[in-house]
């Protein structure tokens, strides 16, 4: 950050890559404002920022379990969908990762995935894994490992729904624990992402919180030239909504002629797109806003990208 605007990203081996326009976070807000550190340099709304993130309500953590398995002789004809839920007993509650859990076979679906004769299978937990008990953990001590099979053992249990001899047909698993999504993936306290409830609004959720029941914050961040992207952005957790976060954040760093622009050439690509072409509208719409997108903390600074191109 300098001059209160983040300019890039400065890599662990302590190398500095540039932004030309803007830094996009796929981060957890928790751990975003870890990132830009502390000082002075940071604007002073950073500090309130980094002060209502502790109040933020959030999943608990999630195990996973992956594994590789001989298919020889193996019939799933009996499964009709690669992706199965699993509740142990509905009487307990679905937040507890010892209750409820999913797993997907891909290759069936993409055989490709794998050698031929094989299955690969990913199956985790919900997101309610106490964090607690692992924090007092040392990743690879013989208690660690030890936690790790008995927590995951629920996981394998799910499986033997549906394969009976999983056990016996696996070449290879790995379990990641809570502490494995939190250094691989920097989710803070390994976290599963935000859990706001519905009709609630949340801190820089903006505009959209007046128009839309989706509570989630928006991409903005109290530091200019900084945005976010990911599951704790609107609309949501899960890849399809996280995905679509990330398109949120390179429209909001695209001039709105260049999304016109667009829209006509799909429109234009097949018939049944005809209905994207903003017509009239659009060349009506753009001379009001052309001259205000992107906004003015997105635009980056012409003379530093150069520089660094």
């Amino acid at each position: 950050v300098e001059g209160g605007r983040a300019v890039g990203v400065r890599l662990k081996n302590g190398k500095v890559i540039r932004a030309r326009k803007a830094v996009v976070s796929n981060a957890t807000p928790f751990d975003t404002v870890k990132m830009l550190g502390e000082g002075d340099h940071l604007p002073e709304a950073v500090n309130e920022w980094r002060s209502s993130l502790g109040k933020l309500p959030r999943h608990g953590a999630i195990m996973h379990l992956f594994i590789a398995i001989d298919a020889t002789d193996l019939d799933l004809s009996h499964i009709q969908d690669p992706a199965h839920l699993i509740v142990q007993d509905w009487e307990r509650s679905l937040q507890d990762s010892q209750n409820l859990c999913s797993f997907f076979i891909p290759s069936l679906l993409d055989p490709s995935v794998c050698p031929e004769g094989k299955h690969v299978i990913h199956v985790y937990s919900s997101g309610g894994e106490p964090y607690e008990p692992w924090e007092k953990l040392t990743p690879g001590s013989d208690e660690y490992e030890a936690y790790k099979e008995e927590r995951a053992e629920v996981l394998w249990k799910a499986v033997e729904r549906c394969i009976p001899d999983v056990r016996q047909r696996q070449e290879f698993h790995i379990i990641g624990s809570p502490l494995a999504h939190e250094a691989f993936l920097r989710r803070d306290r390994g976290t599963y992402g935000m859990a706001w409830a519905a009709g609630t609004a949340a801190p820089y959720a903006g505009l959209v919180k007046n128009l839309l029941p989706f509570p989630f914050p928006n991409l903005k961040t109290p530091v200019d030239g900084l945005l976010r992207c990911g599951d704790s952005c609107f609309p949501g957790i899960g890849t399809p909504s996280a995905a679509a976060s990330g398109v949120i954040a390179a429209n909001t760093l695209t001039p709105v002629g260049k999304h016109i622009d667009m829209l006509r050439e799909i429109a234009g690509s097949n018939p049944l797109y005809s209905f994207l072409d903003p017509g009239m509208l659009g060349d009506l719409y753009l001379p009001f806003v052309a001259s205000r997108t992107p906004s003015v903390e997105l635009r980056g600074q012409p003379e530093t990208a150069a520089k660094s191109a």
